[in-house]
């Protein structure tokens, strides 16, 4: 017996099913807050075994809701018929295992010993995540490609609409229910881990107080370096409207300048695509001598930050044609998102398709600095053209937005290095964070003319992690399966190491880095 089948036979009888019922307990903005300043400003190793001993306790019950939805019957396709599903899921069991052998972390030396294994499992919780975005995208594109091979018109996900393949609405909105709220189980699960391990080892807290307004400048920076590297050419300047630049909430850090980059980037990208031609900007009513030649022509991006009883809320608008109101639905779709959405195009179309996204232009930027305007509540912030340098260099394309989702602590920028476009589930990831602690995102458009993005975040720092509920049908499923799993035959230990292997070879092409909205 290997050592993973040795810690799995010794969870104890039952555990699973007993994790699987038990409640998460649901932590506030406030609590993380108020703990970990207590951590930092007692400057005593001891005070780290107080959110040790409780995430000791806690992420075995996380853990095992994420094994829960793994083999829930709610998706219309088979989660074990995705590749390598035998394997993530015993990576799982192996580290709720790990955590409930090893003994309470009450005192110092333990706490160093669970901390080393957080790391451990921070890490593993990466490769699985990549591990079931990449074999999901996988098992999809089979179906699909048995649709198209076969032109079966009663499969039960795709259908042709007389224009191309898409998927069947009712099965769409299935695997959007399901994949929300594992990645949210997903996005509080590596927070709590997140937390622990820059209190513990970059003496700083994750939930903090923050300033909408620098982050959003820093959000800028990033999406137009992207941008201008995409297109060759300075990106679409940001102008930015504030009453009050001193805007402070509760809230993290990195979740809110991974949204607010994730609605720039995509507002500057639908802006270049609708007002370049050939790379030229096309005719905007703007002479040569208006306007400086190191100030992008294209129509900027605006911004408005604004702070409201309830919520402190950020729009971002673009002038990038807009979209028809029969497509809104489909940018919160896990299978139409990112370069998924060659699913509604025939299967020539989407081999061009596919083809014309590899060909992202190889630049490097450097980082473009801030214009400051006149002494007013608005900020202009232009690219310059000159200080973006043409040069080859390799663009990520293996990592997915799936991965980066709860991206915190050494993973926290990994986001940064996507391409501009057909990088993933940016949109509905960003979604499932604002709602996390009681905000929202939500967009409304105008074809012909442009978007409108509303970012909020909930004041009420007493508001609940929005962690999904038991659901005890699901308990019962996946006690059956665990027993089954663990009394497999040891040929099945085989693929259960091609698989290892397989999360393995993930993790070397990983590029290396330091429901509801409110109830």
């Amino acid at each position: 017996m290997n050592q993973t089948k040795a810690a799995l036979h010794a969870l104890p009888s039952g555990l699973i099913n007993r994790l699987c019922r038990s409640k998460a307990t649901r932590l506030s903005l406030k609590q993380m807050y108020t703990l970990g300043r207590h951590v930092l400003e007692s400057k005593s190793q001891g005070a780290l075994a107080i959110p040790a001993v409780f995430l000791h306790q806690e992420l075995p019950i996380r853990l095992s809701h994420a094994l829960k939805m793994l083999n829930s019957n709610s998706l219309p396709i088979n989660m074990a018929d995705m590749p390598n599903f035998q394997s993530i899921f015993a990576s799982y069991l192996e580290d709720i295992s790990m955590i409930t052998q090893m003994p309470k972390p009450s005192t110092p030396q333990l706490e160093e010993e669970f901390t080393a294994l957080l790391r451990n499992l921070e890490q593993r919780h990466k490769i699985k995540i990549l591990a079931i975005s990449k074999g999901f995208r996988e098992l999809m594109d089979n179906v699909q490609r048995q649709c198209i091979e076969q032109d079966s018109h009663n499969n039960s996900l795709f259908y042709h609409n007389g224009k191309g393949w898409t998927i069947d609405p009712q099965a769409d909105r299935a695997i959007q229910t399901f994949f929300n709220r594992f990645y949210t189980i997903n996005l509080g699960t590596r927070l709590l881990i997140g937390e622990h391990l820059a209190l513990h080892d970059r003496g700083l807290n994750l939930v903090q107080r923050v300033n909408p307004l620098a982050i959003s400048k820093r959000a800028i920076r990033d999406a137009q370096k992207v941008c201008a590297a995409h297109y060759g050419q300075s990106a679409p300047s940001v102008l930015i409207h504030t009453p009050n630049p001193d805007i402070s909430t509760t809230y993290v850090d990195e979740f809110l300048h991974r949204n607010i980059y994730e609605l720039l980037k995509n507002a500057m990208r639908a802006t270049c695509e609708t007002h370049l031609n050939n790379g030229s900007p096309v005719s905007l009513g703007l002479s040569s001598s208006s306007t400086s030649s190191s100030r992008s022509k294209l129509p900027p991006v605006k911004l408005v930050l604004v702070d409201g009883g309830e919520d402190v809320t950020i729009k971002i608008s673009d002038e990038g044609g807009g979209m028809a109101l029969s497509e809104m639905d489909k940018i919160w779709s896990y299978v139409h998102s990112g370069d998924s959405s060659s699913l509604r195009q025939s299967s020539s179309s989407n081999t061009a398709a596919r083809s014309q996204q590899q060909e992202v232009p190889k630049t490097t930027t450097t980082t473009t600095p801030f214009q400051p305007s006149a002494p007013n509540t608005s900020a202009l912030l232009t690219s310059d053209v000159s200080s973006t340098k043409t040069e080859p260099r390799n663009v990520l394309r293996t990592a997915d937005s799936m991965t980066v989702m709860g991206g915190l602590a050494s993973e926290a920028k990994d986001y940064l290095d996507l391409p501009l476009n057909g990088s993933g589930h940016g949109l509905p990831l960003a979604r499932l964070i604002a709602r996390y602690f009681g905000g929202d995102l939500s967009l409304i458009s105008m074809e012909g003319y442009g978007t409108d993005s509303y970012l909020s975040l909930f004041r009420d720092d007493d508001h609940l992690e929005n962690f999904p509920e038991v659901d005890e049908e699901m308990a019962v499923e996946i006690d059956v399966f665990v027993n089954e799993f663990m009394d497999e035959p040891s040929s099945s230990s085989l693929s259960s190491q091609a698989g290892y292997e397989y999360l393995n070879n993930l993790e070397q092409q990983r590029p290396s880095s330091s429901t509801s909205p409110r109830k």
